[in-house]
C-alpha cells in the first residue's frame, strides 16, 4: 500500500499529540498561587462522612418520609426569610400514620393559625425513592403570611446516602398584596455512626447539605422569566434512633449569602430541636415534636 507524503505528515502529527498528551497527563498537578480558603473545611467534611465507621443510613419508610416533610417545613421557612424578617417561633409535629404518608403541622396547622403540610412516599425502585410534598386545602398561614401554595418533589437514593429536594413555594404579601414566587433545591448528604453513652451503642444519623433559594421575576422585553438565586445555606441535621423514648432529632440551617458587613457576623439561622422523648419510632409510625426558632444567630456548627 502506497503512502502519501500527505498521510505519513498526518501520522507524525498525530503521534506527537499523542505523546504530548500522555506527558500532560503524567505531569504533577500545577498548585495554584493562592490556596481556597474552603479547602480545609471541604476536606474535614469528606473525611467525616467517608471517615472509618462511617456507613450508610438505615432510615425505614416511615423515618424518610418524616424527615422529608421535615426538610420541606425548614425549607419554607427559609424562603420566607427572603422577603419577611428573619424571626418566628413555631410549634411542630410531623406524624407519619402509614409507611408511605404524612403530615406535618406548624403552629396547629391548616385553619387553625398555621400549615399544614402532606407528603406521599413512593414504593423504592431499584434506583431511589420518590417523596412528594404539598399544601393542604384551606388557609395555611406561617406567622401571618400566607402560604399560598408549596408543591415539592424530593428524592432519597438507593442508599439513602443522598436525599435531594426541589419545591416550588408561592407566598402572599400581606401588605401589597403581591405573591411571591420560589424555588427551592437543596442536596444532603446523610451518613450514619454507631456511638456509645451511657445507654450502651446508639445508632445516629447525621447530615450536611447546601440549600438555593431562587425568586421568579417577570420576562421583560429584554429577558425570559426565570428564577434568580437570592439566598444560598447550609445546614447540619442530628437524629438519634428512638431507643425506649429516648429519641432526638436536631437541624440547624444557617444562611451564607448574602453576606453581611463583617467576616465572622450573626446570620438569619433556622434550628429544629426534639429531644427527650419527642421521638418515636415504633409501632409502625415516626412521629416527632419540635420546636422551631428562626433568629439571627453567630455563625457556627452547634
Amino acid at each position: 500500500m502506497k503512502t502519501s507524503k500527505h498521510n505519513l505528515n498526518a501520522i507524525a502529527l498525530g503521534v506527537a499529540l499523542a505523546m504530548g498528551s500522555a506527558s500532560a497527563l503524567a505531569a504533577p498537578f500545577v498548585v495554584p498561587p493562592v490556596p481556597n480558603p474552603a479547602a480545609p473545611g471541604a476536606v474535614e467534611i469528606a473525611t467525616a462522612e467517608l471517615g472509618p465507621g462511617s456507613m450508610s443510613p438505615s432510615f425505614n419508610s416511615q423515618e424518610l418520609t418524616g424527615l422529608c416533610l421535615i426538610e420541606s417545613t425548614v425549607s419554607m421557612l427559609a424562603a420566607r426569610t427572603n422577603d419577611f424578617p428573619c424571626e418566628g417561633s413555631y410549634d411542630l409535629h410531623v406524624e407519619t400514620p402509614t409507611r408511605f404518608t404524612g403530615i406535618a403541622k406548624l403552629d396547629g396547622g391548616v385553619d387553625a393559625g398555621g400549615t399544614t403540610l402532606e407528603a406521599a412516599l413512593f414504593p423504592t425502585r431499584d434506583i431511589g425513592t420518590k417523596c412528594k410534598v404539598d399544601d393542604a386545602d384551606g388557609m395555611n398561614l406561617v406567622g401571618s403570611i400566607e402560604l399560598r401554595d408549596y408543591n415539592g418533589a424530593h428524592g432519597w437514593s438507593r442508599s439513602k446516602e443522598i436525599f435531594n429536594s426541589d419545591a416550588y413555594i408561592k407566598i402572599k404579601d400581606p401588605q401589597s398584596g403581591s405573591v411571591y414566587k420560589y424555588k427551592e433545591v437543596d442536596i444532603k448528604d446523610f451518613f450514619k455512626y454507631v456511638i456509645p453513652d451511657e445507654f450502651g451503642p446508639r445508632s445516629w444519623e447525621f447530615d450536611w447539605g447546601l440549600e438555593d433559594i431562587k425568586k421568579f421575576r417577570e420576562a421583560t422585553s429584554t429577558s425570559p422569566e426565570f428564577y434568580y438565586p437570592v439566598q444560598k445555606w447550609q445546614e447540619l441535621s442530628w437524629y438519634r434512633h428512638e431507643n425506649g423514648f429516648e429519641g432526638g432529632l436536631w437541624v440547624k440551617k444557617f444562611q451564607v449569602s448574602p453576606r453581611r458587613a463583617s467576616g465572622l457576623r450573626n446570620t438569619c439561622t433556622i434550628r429544629v430541636e426534639a429531644s427527650d422523648g419527642n421521638v418515636n419510632n415504633t409501632g409502625g409510625t415516626f412521629t416527632v415534636d419540635a420546636k422551631v426558632t428562626v433568629s439571627s444567630e453567630p455563625v457556627g456548627p452547634l
